[in-house]
């Protein structure tokens, strides 16, 4: 059932329950759901409303130290969904290099293993209309090449926005109780150290008090951290300060543009990297580094891909609009109809390449670059904190993300573009186009400003133990034994991947820790 605490201003409830879920988004939903299912009382807290119109909420607001930073403000959704109502949707697993290769300096232990992720790997396909079919597809390059290639998959627009996808689960007579416009604001221990309330108010004066056996704070990598730093000062800073780890190691990806590709064949390139239509849903290429290459080089975990922009609208534009739309479950409009009818050409083209050769066809006006995606190397420095001085309006201070990119991870993204040059120049994809890498001064430029591509994790990261993590194996607290993290924040480093796929499959397999 779904409930609006700013339509009850001045009016204070008190819930008892199995389990909170702060946060209503993408993992949050699907880990209450589960857990309904099982017979759990489940409670869950969203500080947005049913959906979010614009790009940005007020409540995102940070105070940024150190370079800009653009996800931390743009890229995350305060709604019912969350982020799911504008994510791109690509799907893949990590491989098991990304959690146990080692490079001398890094801090990034793995205490988990990939099998422990991919268990539910299944469940996470089906649930979102995914083929049950390889991510690798080593035909593409030769055996023992040195990077490998990977499908991503992609579930259809209608199945990306979680909220639209598990509505039957959460309005169900025994689905959890979610309570919109309600953001955590305080939280309150026992004197055995567990969490025994939490409470949650509208800008409107309305409050609710929760008081869970067990709590999961699922609000997103930054929230999150924010939420697990506001504990910590309203508790005299006596449960996380002291290990110093809490809202360290903050990372992203770096990425940006690194050469331009000059097509020779359009029409074979289009076949070999176009995205794929596969199912109900669709998959693109990318080239992750072997655990070989990385080795020789020093290299860290990233994938390098061949994608196409467009200088003016155009027919493909047209169709990704609407798809959005239809994702964020926005309605159509005249102009929609029109953008449509200019765009038939183009489509009708499309639709004969989308039924024959199960592609999407390039545009008329493409322009073709490479793109790398490369993990930062973890940090210390690298934080998110609490403001001293700013607070939002419920009076709790704003997240200060102090955050840059290391000339050794410019170097990274360079290294990884010329090992993917000369692997593709010596394959036979080389003869498809000609790969002409940007040069090393304009990179570094691009890299220093570029700002991130939503892909946070590090500041609440799983360790072995309360001086190398803030969470266990389970995603439990060290300091808090009833109290867990469910956000990218607990990645100890990026992966070569993004990272949807794999909290997903964590959310599940901590559902089935705490119906247990």
């Amino acid at each position: 059932m779904i409930h609006d605490l700013a339509g009850q201003p001045g009016q204070t409830h008190d819930v008892a329950c199995d389990v909170l879920v702060i946060g209503g988004g993408t993992v949050g939903l699907l880990l209450a759901t589960r857990l309904a299912a099982a017979g759990r009382q489940v409670v869950v807290v969203e500080s947005g409303g049913m959906s979010q119109s614009g790009e940005t909420h007020p409540l995102n607001e940070v105070v940024l130290l150190g370079a800009f930073y653009k996800g931390a403000e743009s890229g995350r959704f305060r709604c019912l969904g969350g982020t799911s109502t504008r994510w791109g949707g690509a799907m893949l697993p990590f491989l098991e290099t990304d959690m146990t290769f080692r490079r001398s300096g890094w801090d990034s232990e793995w205490p988990v293993t990939l099998a422990d992720f991919t268990a539910y790997q299944g469940e996470i396909e089906r649930l979102f209309g995914l083929p049950e079919t390889p991510y690798d597809r080593p035909e593409i390059l030769p055996t023992g090449a040195a990077f490998i290639p990977r499908l991503a998959k992609w579930p259809p627009f209608k199945l990306r926005n979680v909220a639209t996808l598990l509505d039957a689960q959460i309005k169900a007579e025994n689905g959890p109780a979610v309570w919109l416009n309600a953001t955590a604001t305080q939280f309150g221990f026992d004197p055995g150290g567990r969490l025994a309330s939490v409470e949650a108010r509208s800008a409107n004066g309305g409050r609710l008090l929760v008081r869970p056996t067990e709590t999961v704070i699922a609000a997103g990598a930054i929230e999150s951290t924010r939420l697990l730093l506001l504990i910590d000062r309203q508790n005299d800073n006596r449960l996380f300060a002291p290990d110093g780890v809490l809202g360290r190691y903050f990372h992203d990806h770096v990425s940006t543009e690194t050469a331009r590709v000059a097509v020779s064949d359009r029409t074979a390139l289009n076949r070999v990297i176009g995205f794929r239509f596969e199912g109900g849903g669709m998959r693109n290429l990318r080239f992750e580094p072997s655990a070989a290459l990385r080795a020789a080089h020093g290299l860290p975990a990233g994938f390098l891909h061949i994608a196409f922009s467009t200088e003016a609208p155009a027919g493909f534009d047209v169709l990704r609009s609407i798809y959005r739309k239809i994702q964020r479950r926005d309605r159509f409009s005249l102009r929609d109809a029109a953008d449509l009818a200019s765009a038939l050409p183009w489509l009708s083209r499309a639709a004969w390449w989308r039924f024959r050769e199960k592609r999407l066809l390039f545009p008329d006006n493409a322009i073709f670059g490479l793109h790398a995606v490369v993990e930062q190397e973890p940090i210390a420095g690298n934080r998110i904190g609490l403001s001293p001085q700013r607070v939002d309006v419920f009076g709790c201070p704003l997240a200060t993300i102090d955050w840059r990119v290391a000339d050794s991870d410019i170097a990274n993204v360079a290294e990884m573009t010329r090992q993917f040059v000369s692997a593709w120049r010596e394959s036979p994809l080389g003869r498809l186009a000609e790969i002409q890498p940007t040069p090393p001064e304009a990179l570094g430029k691009a890299l220093s400003s570029f700002g991130g591509v939503y892909h946070p994790g590090g500041s609440t990261k799983m360790g072995a133990s309360p001086k190398t993590g803030v969470v266990d194996k389970d995603l439990r607290t060290f300091r808090a034994p009833n109290l867990s993290v469910l956000a990218t924040s607990v990645f100890p480093s990026g992966g070569g991947a993004n990272p949807t796929m794999m909290l997903m499959m964590a959310a599940l397999r901590l559902a089935d820790r705490l119906k247990g």
